[in-house]
């Protein structure tokens, strides 16, 4: 009954948090480690306890089939073992089959549990991850962007640059004009003084 209680209280549906929490406790308690160590000495005897009674059983319906054919001994006494051995073997053996189930049952639970855990860990990492790729995201976004009106800036300042080298050439160009007027204009004078000397000594 015993056995039957706590397999049951192991499949109740209790919330995740208080299941993790009792199944830590009954994995890592050092109390339940030696109640565990006195469970197996309990399995072993009555594992014993079960064979006796097995071979109590087969002892009985031996004796039961000898009565049968000699009629030695009364057969209601006979009826009698034999159901208090079938009662032992069935008592016996559902404990033992009982105590495996539960044995399995809970480490198949811890099991569980261990996973969830894990898999709680694994969300909150995905989680954190899907944020930073959104942040990594936002971030190549604006540099992006950034890039976009660096690319402007440089090419409005290529176009002063253009419009610069465009000045210096027609100022380049001007000066070089306004030289060659100025050395026609002295040559004129020149001429000219040239021509008045000539006609001053032609009088």
């Amino acid at each position: 009954m015993t056995e039957v209680i706590t397999f049951i209280f192991l499949i109740l549906p209790l919330p995740f948090t208080w299941r993790r929490g009792m199944l830590n406790f009954l994995s890592k308690s050092p109390l339940m480690a030696k109640l565990h160590y006195v469970m197996k000495i309990v399995f072993i005897f009555v594992f014993i306890l079960f064979i006796d009674s097995l071979n109590r059983v087969i002892k009985v319906e031996e004796v039961r089939s000898d009565n049968d054919h000699h009629h030695h001994h009364s057969h209601n006494e006979t009826t009698v073992k034999r159901f208090y051995a079938q009662r032992n073997m069935y008592l016996t053996g559902f404990t033992v089959f009982l105590s495996l189930i539960l044995n399995r049952t809970f480490f198949m639970i811890l099991d569980l549990v261990k996973s969830e855990e894990k898999m709680e860990v694994v969300k909150k990492q995905a989680a954190q991850q899907s944020k930073e790729y959104a942040r990594v995201l936002e971030s190549e976004k604006n540099l992006k962007m950034e890039l976009k009106d660096l690319q402007e800036i440089a090419a409005s300042h290529e176009s002063t640059r253009q419009d610069l080298e465009n000045l210096k050439k027609q100022a380049s160009q001007q000066q070089k004009e306004y030289l060659r007027m100025a050395d026609e204009n002295t040559a004129m004078e020149k001429k000219l003084k040239g021509g008045k000397s000539e006609s001053k000594k032609n009088i």
